[in-house]
C-alpha cells in the first residue's frame, strides 16, 4: 500500500464546524443576503444579515458536529439587480461537502482544518476542528456533554389506571423507588407535572393516572403542546401505556383505550407507543397450577407454547385486530426471574426512539434505564465510538493535549452512560481517575498462578474473587494507591505511539469492567467507596492480567500500531476486549445470589475514606 493511500486511510472524519466565511469579489453584481447550513437532513445554522453585501461570517459555538457520511450543504442566498429594469432577483448557490473533504484538505494546524469552497466569483471557507472545546476554558469536551445538552432527560409519558402495575415497573426501569413514585403521582397537580427524582434525575415522567386517554382532553391538549416544542429536551421521547393482562374472557380494552390507540398517529405523531401487558407472572402461575394438575409433569417447551398461545389469544391478537401489527409490545413482570422482560422493553423503547425521535434521546434513554447491564454495556461501546474511541492511533484528537486530561474526557464519558446514583461523585472525583490511572500502570496487581480448572467466564471469575475478598474475614486493602500518583506519564503530551495507545485502550477496558462489577454489586442502593474499593481489588484478581498481557503483547510489535486497510485496529480490540469481559445480563440474579447480602456496600461509613482499610 502506497503512503498516500494510508494517509487518506487513516485521516479521521469526524469534526465539529466552527465557523463559516462566505466571500464575493468586488466584480460580481451579486450580494449576500443569508446563508444556511445543512448537516443530513437538519438545518443547523441560519444567517441573516440586515443589509445584503460582499461577506458574511458566522462562528458557532462550541461547533456543530459533523459525523461520518453525513453530506453537508451550504447554501448561499444572493440577490443583484437586473441591469436596465432595476427589478431584484434572487439566486441561491449550494456548495455541498463531506466530512472526508475536510479530513484531505491541507491546511491543518493544531487539529484545525479549513475547507475552500469556490463557485465563480463565490467563495466560501468552512472552518473545523476535529476536538470539541469549551470556549469557556479551552478543555476538551466529553462527547456525552453534547448529548445531555440536547437531551438532557428521557421524557417518558406513562399511562394506565392505578393497579396496574405502573410504580413497580418504574421502580424496576429506572431504580427509582416506587413508593416514592407513587406519592409524587398522588400529588401531582396533573399530566403536565414533571416528575424528576433525586435517586435517577436522568429520567422525567409525566403520569397519565386515570385519566381517559381517548376523550381527556387533558391528554391531548398535553401531547399536542409537547409535540410543537421547538427543543428536543421538552418533547414526549416515548409512551408506555400499560395494560393488566386480562384474565378468563375478561376484554383487553375499554372503549376508551380503543380510541387512544385508533387515534394515536393524530395523537403521537411520530412519537412512539409501546404497549406494556403487565403482570406477566400472574399469567404464568396459573399456566403453571393448570399444567402440574396432570399426572405427569410438563416439559419447559410445553409450558412456553401454552403461555405464547395464551398472550396470543388475550393480547396480541386482540391488539392486532384493533390496530395492526405496527404497534411493539411487550409483555412483562417486575417478580424477580422476569428480569430479560424489562430489558426488552426498554429496548424495544430505545430502538423506536433512536429511529423515530432522535438519537439523542435514544441513548439518553438508555442512560436513564437501570434494569440491564448488558444495554448499559452496548450503550457505552456506542458513544465511545460516536467520538473519543474512534482514531486513537491516529492521535488526531488529542494531539497536543496532556493525556490525563484525554483521559478524562473518555472517562466522563462512560461514567456518564452507567449513570449511577452518585449523590457524592465518587466515581469522577480525583481520589478514583488516580486509582484507574494507577492500575492502568499496574500491570502485575496480582500475581496469580494458572489454573488447571476449566476456564469460566467474567462474570463467574468476579464473583469468585469477590467471595475471597470477602470470606478471608479481613479487611479490604486497595492494590493500589487511591491519593499518591505513582506514574508520571499521565502529564505527558499524547503523541503518537504504541505505549500510548496501549495506556488508552486499558484505561477504556479497565473503567468499563469496573462499571460492570458496580452495577453487580450495587442492585438498589448508591454508590459508595466501599463497593468502588471492593470492585477494584475483585477486577485485579478476576481480569486484570489478562486484559494488560494481551494489550502489551500485541503493541510490542509496532507494526500492529498502525491502522491499514480503513480499519480501525484499536477500536476493534478495545470492543473485543470489553466484550470478554463483560457480565451478561442473564447472570445477574445467580450471581447476586452468590454474593449473598450486599446490604453493607450501599452504606457509607465516614470512619473509612480511600486510603482506608475497609471491613
Amino acid at each position: 500500500m502506497s503512503p498516500s493511500i494510508l494517509t487518506t486511510d487513516i485521516r479521521p472524519t469526524q469534526f465539529f464546524i466552527t465557523s463559516i466565511n462566505v466571500n464575493l469579489l468586488e466584480s460580481s453584481r451579486r450580494q449576500v443576503e443569508y446563508v444556511e447550513l445543512r448537516v443530513g437532513s437538519r438545518t443547523l445554522a441560519v444567517r441573516h444579515v440586515s443589509i445584503p453585501s460582499k461577506s458574511l461570517s458566522e462562528a458557532f459555538t462550541p461547533g456543530i458536529e459533523v459525523s461520518d457520511y453525513e453530506q453537508c450543504l451550504v447554501s448561499v442566498h444572493c440577490c443583484h439587480r437586473v441591469i436596465g429594469i432595476g427589478i431584484q432577483k434572487k439566486t441561491v448557490v449550494d456548495l455541498a461537502f463531506a466530512p472526508q473533504d475536510i479530513a484531505l484538505s491541507p491546511n491543518a494546524v493544531n487539529g484545525k482544518r479549513t475547507l475552500r469552497l469556490v463557485d465563480g466569483k463565490l467563495q466560501v471557507v468552512v472552518s473545523a476542528s476535529e476536538t470539541l472545546y469549551r470556549p469557556e476554558t479551552g478543555k476538551l469536551v466529553p462527547f456525552s456533554d453534547s448529548i445531555l445538552h440536547a437531551c438532557p432527560r428521557f421524557r417518558l409519558l406513562v399511562m394506565g389506571k392505578d393497579g396496574v402495575g405502573k410504580s413497580s415497573l418504574i421502580a424496576r426501569a429506572f431504580k427509582i423507588r416506587s413508593l416514592r413514585f407513587y406519592e409524587a403521582c398522588q400529588r401531582q397537580a396533573g399530566i403536565d407535572t414533571e416528575l424528576i427524582f433525586q435517586e435517577n434525575d436522568k429520567v422525567v415522567l409525566h403520569n397519565g393516572r386515570n385519566l381517559v386517554p381517548g376523550t381527556d382532553s387533558d391528554v391531548e391538549d398535553f401531547l399536542a403542546r409537547r409535540q410543537s416544542m421547538p427543543e428536543l429536551k421538552d418533547r414526549v421521547h416515548a409512551v408506555w401505556l400499560c395494560l393488566g393482562i386480562p384474565s378468563a374472557n375478561e376484554p383487553l380494552f375499554d372503549e376508551d383505550t380503543k380510541r387512544f390507540i385508533e387515534r394515536r398517529r393524530r395523537l403521537l405523531g411520530d412519537t412512539p407507543l409501546v404497549i406494556v401487558f403487565t403482570k406477566l407472572d400472574l399469567l404464568v402461575g396459573k399456566i403453571e397450577y393448570e399444567s402440574f394438575g396432570d399426572e405427569d409433569d410438563p416439559e419447559p417447551w410445553y409450558l412456553e407454547e401454552y403461555l405464547r398461545n395464551e398472550l396470543e389469544k388475550a393480547c396480541i391478537r386482540p391488539l392486532q385486530e384493533l390496530a395492526g401489527a405496527d404497534i411493539p409490545n411487550v409483555a412483562i413482570s417486575v417478580q424477580e426471574g422476569y428480569e430479560s422482560t424489562i430489558e426488552q422493553l426498554l429496548e424495544v423503547t430505545a430502538t423506536k426512539v433512536d429511529r423515530y425521535v432522535a438519537n439523542e434521546a435514544a441513548v439518553a434513554a438508555l442512560m436513564a434505564q437501570r434494569a440491564s447491564i448488558s444495554l448499559k454495556l452496548s450503550n457505552s461501546i456506542s458513544v465511545g465510538k460516536k467520538r473519543h474511541w474512534r482514531g486513537l492511533a491516529f492521535g488526531s484528537k488529542f494531539l497536543g493535549y496532556v493525556l490525563k486530561d484525554c483521559l478524562d474526557v473518555i472517562h466522563m464519558d462512560i461514567v456518564s452512560c452507567w449513570n449511577f446514583e452518585d449523590p457524592n461523585r465518587y466515581l469522577i472525583s480525583d481520589q478514583f481517575k488516580t486509582l484507574m490511572l494507577n492500575m492502568v500502570a499496574n500491570t502485575d496487581t496480582r500475581d496469580l498462578p494458572d489454573s488447571d480448572e476449566e476456564e469460566v467466564g467474567f462474570g463467574v471469575s468476579v464473583a469468585s474473587a469477590i467471595i475471597g475478598i470477602r470470606g478471608t474475614a479481613v479487611r479490604v486493602v486497595l492494590p493500589i494507591a487511591a491519593n499518591i500518583m505513582l506514574v508520571g506519564w499521565a502529564y505527558d503530551l499524547y503523541q503518537y505511539s504504541g505505549t500510548v495507545l496501549s495506556q488508552c485502550i486499558a484505561y477504556i477496558v479497565d473503567l468499563t469492567a469496573i462499571m460492570q462489577i458496580l452495577f453487580l454489586l450495587t442492585p438498589h442502593g448508591h454508590m459508595t467507596i466501599p463497593a468502588i474499593k471492593l470492585a477494584i481489588t475483585a477486577y485485579s484478581m478476576a481480569g486484570i492480567n489478562e486484559v494488560h498481557s494481551r494489550i502489551k503483547d500485541h503493541y510490542e510489535n509496532p507494526h500492529n500500531v498502525l491502522t491499514l486497510g480503513g480499519r480501525d485496529q484499536a477500536l476493534d480490540m478495545i470492543v473485543r476486549l470489553i466484550k470478554e469481559t463483560s457480565i451478561k445480563s442473564e447472570e445477574l440474579v445467580s450471581l447476586r445470589a452468590r454474593l449473598g447480602d450486599l446490604g453493607k456496600l450501599q452504606r457509607d461509613d465516614p470512619k473509612y475514606g480511600w486510603d482506608d482499610d475497609d471491613e
